[in-house]
């Protein structure tokens, strides 16, 4: 008797842990010439939760992308948006728990709502809304995939063409299924190799995030990709959500959870990890051109 209980013990042990590793999987692709690190996030689950974590002491502060995966303790992590490395401001609009916590000035946003549907929001259409209805807000870019197509907008998204230059790269992408993807790419590549590769692995929306000497990823227990800087911001995954839960005083200071909105802080255009910014309008954010091949 003791012994089939023991066994009725480790065979939940088991299946609980498969079920969690379900939710959260790693693996790597080769499409064309690119080597990819991947995580499918199966956003079905609702266990399952994908967040923004900030460095230490919140904006204007860096962490080591090691410090930062240590304290929150996710499935899973990759680098967020873009920022100015003089101010440490983070460039794109960020919401934790549904709460605003950053307003930036660029790109189009990931956005997850209390059910778990990810989409992909242009910055401006966004902000008109006010994020209403997001639990998650990361705003990066540029977009690379939209509605199943190729779709890299630099300019029109208020990026500089510096963009265009072969980098290290990392992006998230959303599945017809509705399964997030996040993508690593440690070698020299281009925005239009990245976006056939998110095309390859059945990404509907797809968009860039931070990359070159910012490119980080955790994923199976491991940090595959290490960053040459500190950054200032992480997309991070959790298999429970009684971790995203616990997670809440590690992810963003306290000071910034009961804020509604945050005063715009702009960054110094000239300083930003991967490229300057300028206005943009809404016709332009919502019309992206494609990448010469």
């Amino acid at each position: 008797m003791a012994s089939k209980a023991l066994i009725a013990i480790l065979l939940g042990s088991i299946i609980s842990a498969s079920a969690s590793a379900s939710r959260v999987c790693y693996g790597t692709v080769t499409s064309g010439r690119t080597y990819a690190h991947v995580v499918t996030v199966n956003l079905t689950d609702p266990q399952t939760r994908v967040t923004v974590a900030l460095a230490r002491g919140g904006l204007g502060k860096s962490e080591s992308f090691k410090s930062i995966v240590s304290r929150t303790h996710p499935a899973a992590a990759i680098t967020g948006t873009f920022f100015d490395t003089r101010t440490l401001i983070p460039t794109g609009d960020i919401a934790v728990f549904g709460k605003i916590v950053h307003t930036g000035c660029i790109g189009s946003a990931l956005c997850i709502d209390s059910n778990n549907k990810a989409v992909i929001v242009p910055m401006l259409v966004g902000r008109k809304q006010g994020w209403v209805g997001y639990e998650t807000v990361l705003c990066c870019g540029p977009a690379l995939v939209s509605k199943g197509s190729m779709a890299v907008s630099v300019h029109h998204e208020g990026f500089g063409r510096s963009l265009y230059a072969p980098a290290n790269r990392t992006a998230v992408g959303i599945t017809r299924a509705g399964k997030l993807v996040l993508v690593a790419v440690k070698a020299k590549t281009t925005l239009y190799r990245v976006a056939k590769l998110m095309l390859a692995l059945g990404a509907r929306e797809a968009l860039s995030l931070d990359g070159g000497s910012s490119t980080g990823f955790y994923a199976d227990g491991r940090f595959i990709a290490n960053p040459a800087r500190k950054l200032t911001n992480l997309l991070v995954v959790y298999s429970r959500s009684s971790d995203y839960t616990n997670a809440k005083v590690a992810l963003v200071p306290a000071s910034l959870m009961p804020k509604m909105a945050v005063k715009p802080q702009e960054p110094a255009f000239p300083t930003i990890t991967a490229a300057a910014a300028t206005p943009v309008s809404d016709a332009a954010i919502l019309q992206p051109t494609e990448l010469p091949q």
